[in-house]
């Protein structure tokens, strides 16, 4: 019996292949928080074993003939790998894109999360007192998984980009001049034969009656320059964007090279390895097509012209460009060594980095207030994984995941009163060297109903953290709330609002400083200004 690995969904009944060749499953049938079960069949699998993300998946009852595991993606979205082991100790690997919540689009947000880190991260690093380059190679350590994802998806689009340069590419006239004998220029014009009449021999005619214009008075040139005017697509666009795809195979080959000189086979490393050689392929197959073939030698940078400002296109390749060059820049922290399955712990730092950015903006940032957020080395950029602290003007303090000990064994005589607590951002001022109270932010990729699942630690945040200068425990805490992409319903009255919509009304915000805010990745640089602004209100003098 051929062996045969299936997805069901017992909600609706509706089942898929897997493996060895898979269904296509349409889009949105496998999301996130749902409930699957995965079924093999064939002989002798009864302990056959199903791992995602290297952890085992929970069997259940099955026969010799049928084995069984219950998956629930739980809050992630975009492809999962699945691993299937065999008990005669064969490995085979399969891969399903579970859809997102439908006002989460997680695998687009991914990558704008992705990209915001990076953009928001050369932004703040220019604050910095360091001044060495970013380097662009391909030495170093390898790519984080993250920043791999976010190149593959990058790829994809430009492969439709390049389709539709190529139905519809640039073309410029260039005039060539070609040297004929006057036998074979019989489409010559006056002023080219008078014009050859300046260099090479002269012939004259010994034909009668003659047969040349009277003009001519019997000469004519031996060689006659003709100028001809043909379209070409080479142009200054065409050689940079040749060569940028030029670049990017090269980079390709050589991360799938590292990789694949340092992972065993069958692992992580490896499949990397070979999805990057395939992308390196299909960027060649890019460049070898018109009208990028044979063109010359140029920088791999794109020129601001008026073909990329004007032509849609064009423009969208300049777009990719930039985001290519993000994707390849060295440019590393714990928070890329996660799948694109893992968006959820990604969005934490996200969040970060997008109000640093702001806070810079508005308020400037204090010395070298944003020193403890990189470190620099051989291998480029690095980001610190926790305890950022970001110094702004005004006494403005943002922090990332600061930990609060039992307040007892700290000097200042803030933290906790129970147990160490770790909020994921908070922001303070400092005023004349005394700490305001905090506001703290608690970053849950969640949506809907999965929101009121996550408040618990919000109140613990706000509860269990004090202040005990003077002797007096009060609240180290003025106001809490969720950051989350869930877009809430119209405004109005909160206790007319069902949840989670309450939480986001600014009535519910002025009567209990606690509640939500949207920060969804996509938001323009205004918007997540404004959330600032909420933010902060609260502890402006």
């Amino acid at each position: 019996m051929e062996l045969t690995l299936r997805l069901s969904d017992p909600a609706s009944g509706a089942a898929w292949r897997v493996w060895p060749v898979p269904d296509d499953i349409p889009p949105g049938s496998v999301r996130e928080t749902g409930a699957y079960v995965f079924e093999l069949s064939g002989q002798d699998v009864g302990e056959a074993q199903l791992l995602v993300d290297g952890s085992r998946l929970e069997a259940l009852r099955g026969t010799r003939t049928c084995a069984r595991w219950r998956w629930s993606p739980g809050f992630q979205a975009g492809e999962t790998e699945f691993e299937l082991r065999l008990p005669d100790g064969r490995t085979r690997r399969a891969r399903i894109v579970t859809d997102a919540d439908t006002r989460k689009l997680t695998r687009d947000d991914f990558d704008a999360m992705v990209r915001d880190i990076l953009e928001d991260t050369f932004a703040l690093f220019s604050l910095s007192p360091f001044r060495r380059a970013v380097s662009r190679g391909a030495g170093g350590p390898v790519p984080p998984i993250a920043r791999l994802e976010f190149l593959r998806t990058r790829i994809g689009e430009l492969e439709q980009v390049v389709a539709r340069i190529r139905r519809a590419p640039r073309r410029r006239l260039r005039a060539e001049e070609a040297v004929l004998p006057w036998h074979k220029a019989r489409h010559a014009t006056g002023t080219e034969i008078v014009r050859s009449f300046r260099s090479g021999r002269v012939l004259r005619e010994n034909h009668q009656p003659p047969r040349l214009p009277v003009q001519l008075r019997g000469h004519l040139p031996e060689l006659i320059r003709v100028r001809r005017r043909t379209d070409t697509f080479d142009l200054p666009e065409h050689r940079e964007m040749a060569a940028c795809l030029r670049s990017w195979r090269d980079w390709l080959r050589a991360v799938s090279g590292r990789l694949s000189a340092a992972s065993l086979p069958g692992s992580d490393g490896a499949a990397w390895a070979a999805r990057l050689q395939a992308l390196a392929l299909r960027v060649e197959r890019m460049r070898q097509e018109e009208p990028f073939a044979a063109l010359p030698d140029a920088p791999a940078t794109l020129t601001i012209t008026s073909l990329f400002r004007n032509d849609p296109t064009y423009r969208d390749f300049h777009r990719l460009w930039r985001d290519m060059n993000l994707g390849i820049a060295s440019v590393f922290g714990d928070f890329l060594a996660m799948p694109l399955s893992r968006t959820f712990e990604l969005y934490e730092l996200w969040c970060y980095l997008r109000l640093a950015r702001a806070v810079a903006d508005r308020w400037g940032v204090e010395g070298d207030g944003v020193s403890s957020l990189f470190g620099v080395d051989g291998a480029g950029l690095t980001i610190a994984s926790s305890s950022l602290v970001l110094s702004a003007g005004g006494g403005w303090r943002l922090a990332f995941q600061p930990r609060y000990a039992e307040f007892w064994t700290r000097g200042d005589g803030r933290g906790s009163y129970s147990r160490p607590m770790t909020p994921d951002i908070a922001l303070w001022r400092q005023v004349d060297g005394v700490p305001t109270p905090l506001v703290v932010l608690d970053a849950k990729y969640r949506v809907d109903q999965g929101l009121a699942d996550a408040l618990t630690s919000t109140h613990t945040y706000r509860d269990a953290i004090v202040d005990t200068k003077g002797g007096v425990v009060n609240s180290a805490v003025a106001e809490a709330y969720l950051l989350t992409p869930h877009q809430p319903a119209a405004g109005g009255q909160f206790e007319t609002l069902p949840m989670p919509d309450r939480l986001f009304a600014p009535d519910y915000h002025r009567a209990f400083r606690f509640g939500a805010l949207t920060l969804r990745p996509g938001m323009q640089a205004i918007e997540v200004a404004a959330s600032l602004d909420a933010i902060a209100s609260g502890l402006e003098s």
